[in-house]
């Protein structure tokens, strides 16, 4: 697949389904999956859905956005983050609403409102955007992400190339990692060139250890509404 280091037209945007197995240090949790899907006109979908279980602990989530593409940027219009399993569950939705210039954030019970930024998105939508930019050859991109009601800066950093092995397949990959104020905690993700700069890998790190990983065990693209069969 060619490398587009250009501004990217709506039409242009591949729909796309990948699936990824998750660990916590060396010990299996289960599996995740990202699905990419163009719903009608300019506009599109983005889901996260993922299974984890170890003893007595097990977390679900089902995480959506649906946005449309204008001048290389995505535009969120309704996210949605709905959490269950050990612990306290929890249900996030946020409403981008342009034609009042409004952000409505709502988690668990409360609710804020914020004045509506082109460079606001949500904690989905930014993943996405994150492999446009490196496409468009954006070096340090930074973004403005609404989460728990709060709007965060999060800044990426290029820490250098890798050829990695993942299920018997070679990735030549760009490593970039999320920039922090301390080294209490370390993030890093392998982006593929050859997969539009599909997540191929990601590590977190807390106090030098490798805690949260994740690996891409397979990848699908496909055109028209809907995707192949599993």
């Amino acid at each position: 697949m060619a490398l587009i280091a250009q501004p990217l037209h709506a039409s242009e945007l591949q729909q796309f389904i990948a699936d990824y197995e998750i660990f916590y240090g060396d010990i299996r949790l289960g599996k995740a999956n990202y699905r990419f899907s163009h719903t009608q006109d300019e506009n599109y979908r983005f889901d996260f859905v993922s299974d984890l279980r170890f003893l007595i602990f097990w977390d679900d989530r089902v995480v959506s956005t649906e946005l449309s593409y204008e001048d290389s940027h995505l535009l969120p219009s309704y996210y949605s983050h709905d959490r269950k399993g050990t612990g306290r569950d929890y249900f996030e939705e946020i409403r981008f609403d342009r034609s009042e210039n409004l952000i409505r954030s709502t988690y668990g019970k409360e609710s804020q409102e914020f004045a509506w930024e082109k460079g606001v998105v949500d904690g989905l939508t930014v993943q996405l955007q994150l492999m446009l930019d490196l496409q468009r050859g954006i070096k340090q991109p930074q973004y403005k992400i609404l989460d728990v009601n709060r709007i965060r800066e999060r800044e990426f950093s290029f820490v250098g190339e890798e050829i990695i092995k993942l299920v018997n397949e070679d990735y030549h990959s760009v490593i970039y990692q999320v920039v922090r104020d301390n080294n209490r905690r370390k993030t890093q993700i392998w982006f593929s060139p050859e997969r539009n700069y599909l997540p191929v890998q990601m590590v977190h790190y807390s106090k030098g250890k490798k805690r949260f990983n994740a690996h891409l065990v397979k990848y699908r693209e496909f055109n028209g509404a809907e995707a192949p069969g599993e």
